[in-house]
């Protein structure tokens, strides 16, 4: 094998590490804000993160926690954040744009129900040590067709 075909080799495995990190942080998320380990949920973020969602906009890790927190219900496990296969685009080794179907439910009784359906738009870098979020944007409509998020990159076609 050549040095040039190991190098692509490398930064093959290299670029599967990083997809199955990022994969690991989307996967995080909601189970963890689903347990409300508020806490370790908000170290997912970069310091300065955005948080945002039609008609709602948090500004910096502690006010995420915080706001996010304060919308989910007291109990642990009445809340299930699902998502589907990540759509991911590296920007750079350290900066990716991913696109993730998701819904969420809850059980505030007996019986599951639908309560959000939309996509993440986030941008997520590596600081070094973890890949986290940059910023994470969700388009939910509440009710179905109305208005959502303006100004939101669309999911790449290839």
């Amino acid at each position: 094998m050549s040095s040039t075909q190991e190098g692509r080799a490398l930064m093959s495995l290299v670029e599967l590490q990083a997809r199955e990190a990022i994969r690991r942080l989307i996967s995080l998320y909601g189970q963890l804000l689903d347990d409300l380990r508020l806490e370790e949920w908000g170290h997912l973020f970069t310091e300065d993160a955005i948080w945002r969602i039609p008609l709602v906009t948090f500004e910096g890790r502690a006010a995420i926690v915080e706001g996010v927190g304060a919308m989910e219900p007291a109990e642990p496990g009445r809340t299930k954040h699902l998502s589907l296969d990540p759509v991911i685009d590296f920007e750079s080794a350290t900066r990716a744009r991913v696109w993730t179907d998701q819904i969420a439910l809850q059980c505030p009784a007996e019986t599951w129900t639908v309560v959000a359906a939309g996509r993440y738009y986030d941008v997520v870098e590596f600081d070094g040590t973890a890949w986290r979020f940059v910023s994470r944007e969700a388009d939910v409509r509440w009710p179905p067709g109305s208005a959502g998020l303006a100004g939101l990159v669309p999911v790449p076609a290839r």
